[in-house]
């Protein structure tokens, strides 16, 4: 959290999410957390780019719609603007809504296709192997179970033999080796990184990338072969540049090509897919020719009572029914704050209650209350001047001012839940000053005036603190927390007034009651 003078880009991504089931938590949590990367973006300064969207061909789409009676034009139409809805009214500031079937996007991957084809890296074979169809991809022998099942699907393969296209992905294998292990942070948590290189050892295959229209036409048309259409996966990850331009074909030679946002690209996904982002993506862009991704994160998967969410089971959570019932910023910030991330983490409703509870409403909601009122109260919606701070003052304001410093380290590995518990030391360490100094107590003696303006004053400057960093984590409430303090202004590179304090010539607003006490649901 250091100040870019330069404004300089950066490009967030979450996958693009396949429309064959509604949004769920996994989906909520990993577009929150781009939301959360954002917001962080955007305090530094930086110029931000919130890309992410729908994945709308292959199988399992044609699959979905036979089983509703509808076409898959209408399914995917349908289902996609859930996904839009969704990320409205969990106010996420998404600024590319990126879909698979848009114009634009066929004639892109056609580009990209007729370019390998054109430079000699895709060819024509037959190919026998096993096939899932819920992974939309044949899995080599060692990728299925000891049950001879997918792990991810738990469905035996279909055995397939047909002639298909291939892209020769296995012709960059030692060139991708190369760029793992000289670029040490392309793929975050570390683990993930290990996990693809040592996937790395053994020979990497060449990709099929495309599918017989005698099995399936809901697809894009191979530019070179009409009775083809390309493989969901290759046409998929193509959005993340097609989203800023991309035209297909020739990199270098698109001049109006937003590649300042690409150099800083990150993409977010969860580890379910980390092949196909690791190793498929990485090559495909080998051979078109464009630069390699700046970074993977890779996320674990949201459990209940360590179990995986499904509706048979009973324990799915609805994203949108719970930021419904408790609020936006209840809900993001008890997924940020529990999961450590690339880990698994459990949702139970007894967690999330507790933690918002004790973090939140006894924590800086309760916090802002007290110094807030207090400082109406006593002097007239002002903001207090301090005529001289002791040694506790300006131990908390240097606290207060080395906070988002602290919590950066932690952000920048990724230790987001360690981050924000620091936050919730700072809150603390707050709290314990107001306790210590007793500001209701020095309001009773006139003689204290100068004191008691000081203590607020110092918890004041506290505050102002709390308000930009916690805009990430609850948006909502930090802009409450702003307009209070009377310091609501421009949000890009707020961090910067860190350092300048609060402006003492502005007049404080009516109190709000940021973060309410929680109850546990009637989960009937």
């Amino acid at each position: 959290m250091t100040k870019n003078t330069n404004a300089s880009p950066y490009m967030l991504t979450t996958p693009i999410y396949y429309v064959n089931a509604k949004p769920h938590l996994g989906h909520a949590y990993t577009t929150i957390m781009g939301d959360f990367l954002k917001k962080l973006a955007l305090i530094e300064g930086k110029r931000v780019l919130f890309v992410t969207g729908t994945d709308e061909h292959g199988e399992k789409i044609v699959q979905k719609a036979t089983a509703e009676g509808k076409t898959p034009k209408e399914l995917v139409d349908e289902v996609s603007s859930e996904f839009r809805s969704a990320w409205e009214k969990l106010a996420l500031d998404v600024d590319v809504f990126y879909r698979t079937t848009q114009p634009d996007h066929y004639k892109m991957v056609q580009n990209a296709l007729q370019f390998l084809k054109d430079k000699g890296d895709i060819y024509f074979a037959e190919y026998e192997g096993k096939y899932c169809v819920g992974c939309e991809r044949f899995r080599t022998d060692s990728e299925w179970n000891e049950e001879g099942l997918c792990p991810d699907h738990q469905t035996p393969p279909d055995l397939r033999k047909e002639p298909n296209y291939f892209f020769k992905m296995g012709s960059y294998q030692k060139e991708l080796i190369k760029h793992y292990e000289s670029n040490l942070e392309a793929i975050e948590p570390s683990q993930y990184r290990q996990e693809v290189l040592s996937f790395l050892k053994q020979p990497l295959e060449d990709l099929n990338i495309s599918r017989p229209k005698t099995r399936l036409t809901w697809g894009i048309e191979l530019p070179f072969d009409k009775d083809y259409v390309t493989y969901v996966w290759f046409d998929a990850l193509l959005n993340y540049l097609g989203a800023i331009g991309y035209e297909g074909g020739d990199f270098a030679a698109q001049r109006e090509f937003k590649n300042e946002f690409w150099a800083e690209s990150h993409h977010l996904i969860g580890k379910d897919i980390l092949k196909t982002h690791a190793i498929y993506w990485p090559t495909m862009l080998m051979g078109l020719e464009v630069p390699v991704f700046k970074k993977l994160h890779v996320g674990g998967f949201w459990m209940n009572k360590g179990l995986k969410m499904s509706k048979s089971l009973g324990n799915v959570v609805d994203p949108i029914k719970v930021s419904e019932h408790f609020g936006v910023d209840f809900f993001r910030y008890f997924l940020l704050r529990e999961m450590s991330f690339g880990s698994d983490a459990n949702f139970t409703w007894e967690a999330f209650i507790a933690r918002c509870n004790s973090e939140l409403a006894n924590g800086l909601g309760n916090l802002a209350s007290r110094v807030l009122k207090l400082s109406q109260k006593n002097f007239e919606m002002k903001i207090p001047s301090a005529s001289g701070l002791n040694d506790q003052d300006k131990a908390l304001v240097s606290a207060m001012k080395a906070l988002p410093a602290k919590m950066a380290q932690e952000f920048e590995q990724c230790r987001y839940h360690i981050g924000i518990g620091h936050f919730n030391e700072a809150v603390a360490e707050c709290d314990r000053y107001i306790n210590d100094n007793k500001p209701w107590v020095l309001a009773k003696d006139p003689e204290q005036k100068d004191r008691l303006a000081s203590v607020l004053r110092t918890a004041m400057e506290a505050l102002h603190v709390f308000s930009i960093v916690s805009y990430p984590l609850t948006p909502e409430a930090s802009l409450k927390l702003q307009e209070a303090l009377g310091q609501s202004g421009e949000i890009v590179g707020a961090l910067f007034r860190v350092d300048t304090g609060l402006d003492a010539t502005r007049s404080l607003t009516e109190v709000p009651q940021l973060f309410p006490r929680l109850e546990l649901p009637d989960l009937e």
